[in-house]
């Protein structure tokens, strides 16, 4: 049986610090996104914005990954490491930031892309968003996973797009994935109650093209085989009473209104 942990104050106050935090680490490494600079750039804009506010980066050493952020580059997915490549003009990147404060994870993703939006990708943007909305709108007290994993579904599904369905969404607190896992499709956990208190990062990763994929030489960076853009947007949710409490805010970092 899949047991949801519940958060103390103590932890939840940590959390909604270190979401703070997280957010002002993406809103730097956004802000720093432009033709010609590299992805190692972003990633060290990263880390010292991370080091600089006292916190921890969740993914470096995690599993032996070896960088702060992951940045998925048009038909990256998920999980891509930084390296030398130099973004060009209308490129979708997909920046996916973890950060611990006081020894609480907070996550978060968002898709941006660079310079003019010459290839289109904006609406894919919009539609990803807009289907993390709906699924965290079904956040509360007594909701079930499947509600959420529904309401995405659902939304990405009205807009014609492919749902990346093997990677999910999932717990989050003292670590980084926690359960439940909390899926883009119903299926995994679906039947699972959320307890008041208890946090998850929600994230919706679709694209236009086909679902498979398959896992670069370096054993992480996950793409499209048929080269298709995919976004990700992804953020932390404290489960209350009265409904979904986001602790890592995206909407400062957008680059469209949903």
């Amino acid at each position: 049986m899949t047991k949801v942990q519940i958060k103390s104050a103590e932890q939840i106050a940590a959390m909604r610090a270190g979401g703070a935090k997280l957010v002002e680490v993406l809103k730097e490494v956004v802000g720093a996104v432009r033709v010609d600079v590299s992805l190692t750039e972003l990633d060290q804009i990263a880390l010292h914005k991370i080091t600089a506010l006292g916190a921890k980066p969740s993914f470096l050493g995690y599993q032996d990954y070896p960088a702060t952020l992951c940045t998925s580059v048009n038909n990256g997915i998920v999980h891509c490491i930084p390296n030398n490549y130099q973004l060009q003009e209308g490129d979708l990147l997909s920046i996916d930031c973890g950060l611990i404060w006081e020894g609480m994870h907070t996550d978060a993703a968002v898709s941006v892309v660079v310079g003019q939006d010459i290839h289109g990708h904006l609406p894919l943007l919009t539609s990803v968003y807009r289907a993390l909305l709906a699924g965290t709108n079904e956040v509360k007290a007594g909701a079930k996973v499947g509600q959420i994993s529904k309401a995405i579904q659902t939304s990405l599904s009205r807009d014609k797009l492919t749902i990346m369905r093997q990677f999910v969404g999932h717990g989050v607190g003292a670590k980084l994935h926690e359960a439940p896992i909390v899926p883009n499709a119903v299926g995994h956990d679906k039947d699972v109650v959320l307890p008041e208190g208890s946090v998850i990062a929600i994230e919706p990763i679709a694209g236009i093209g086909g679902e498979a994929h398959g896992t670069d030489p370096d054993g992480w960076c996950a793409r499209t085989l048929d080269g298709a853009p995919v976004a990700h947007f992804e953020h932390t949710v404290l489960v209350t009473e009265g409904g979904p409490e986001v602790l890592t805010p995206l909407d400062s970092i957008i680059q469209f209104r949903p």
